[in-house]
């Protein structure tokens, strides 16, 4: 099916409102914003961005409401090239909202949310053919329709990747179905505390997954897979703004996939993409295109 999907994602859409401040506010404060964005975001969102952006056909299966906001997230995402026939819209209901802070002397950002209403999406309103007819799955949490997902994809023996927006506690469910789980330090710090990211990474791959990582922003990620355990570095850019650049790793962790790379050079590819896309405001606004990226590498030995 040459229309069919590379990666299907499960996940969040948002509307995220950037503002980039002198430095993060404190207590009755009240200030200038340098620059203002709107543009949606969401884990799965963004990753399936970056990775279309890479050259992968990409399918979000997500919530919005069918107001304004939903109806913005749903134009971008078409222009982006992402299949939005999936994205429900609950009647009444209202989209995801983000506001971010971004400190315009770090490029650090603190995100506050208003959660979507309206009933999430059923296990009924999603068909296998949905998943199956994809190469990648990406999940970034755990309900029914994730886990089903997850055993769909498995079945079908696609890749599925996690990118955990709760804690192991609830995140474990899953683990058995996910190949490539990718955590950010701070859940690595939250599963395992004071443990090295190493660790993390060799006990996810323990429990089955084939390629494990932990991300570390500036400091890069450290991967672990068949061939062993190494620290992959990021690359130095001028930071702008760090909003989104684990989904672009995300995003283009799976574009590696789907050329069956060896992992240290998917890492690599991913840490190229996370670190470019911070160099502008918003977590889609600097995000690569594979030309840029090829180009970029040429720039550094193995």
């Amino acid at each position: 099916m040459s229309n069919a999907p590379d990666i299907v994602g499960i996940g969040v859409c948002t509307v995220d409102h950037l503002m980039t401040v002198p430095h993060m506010p404190g207590n009755n404060v009240n200030m200038k914003a340098s620059i203002y964005l709107r543009q949606p975001g969401g884990l799965a969102s963004c990753a399936l961005v970056a990775a279309a952006r890479l050259g992968a056909r990409t399918k979000i299966i997500a919530l919005v409401g069918d107001d304004a906001a939903g109806q913005y997230i749903r134009q971008e995402l078409e222009s982006e090239g992402v299949d939005s026939s999936k994205l429900i819209a609950r009647a009444g209901g209202e989209s995801h909202v983000s506001l971010i802070l971004v400190d315009e002397r770090t490029g650090d950002r603190s995100i506050i949310t208003r959660p979507p209403t309206g009933r999430p999406i059923a296990l009924s309103e999603i068909t296998r053919e949905d998943i199956i007819s994809a190469k990648v799955l990406f999940i970034d949490d755990v309900s029914e329709l994730t886990l089903q997902a997850a055993r769909w994809a498995r079945e079908a023996n696609m890749k599925v990747v996690l990118d955990p927006a709760r804690p192991y506690t609830i995140i474990k469910e899953v683990l058995p179905y996910v190949d490539v789980p990718i955590v950010p330090e701070q859940w690595a710090e939250a599963w395992m505390p004071g443990r090295p990211p190493e660790a993390v990474t060799e006990a996810l791959c323990a429990d089955g997954a084939a390629i494990a990582a932990v991300t570390l922003g500036a400091r890069g990620s450290v991967l672990s897979w068949e061939g062993g355990t190494r620290h992959i570095p990021a690359f130095q850019v001028d930071v702008v703004d760090t909003t989104g650049a684990g989904d672009a790793y995300h995003g283009a962790f799976m574009a590696a996939l789907l050329e069956d790379w060896e992992a240290p050079r998917m890492a690599r590819f991913a840490a190229a993409v996370g670190s470019l896309n911070c160099r502008a405001i918003g977590g889609r606004t600097a995000l690569p295109t594979r030309h840029e990226v090829d180009t970029f590498l040429t720039q550094f030995t193995n």
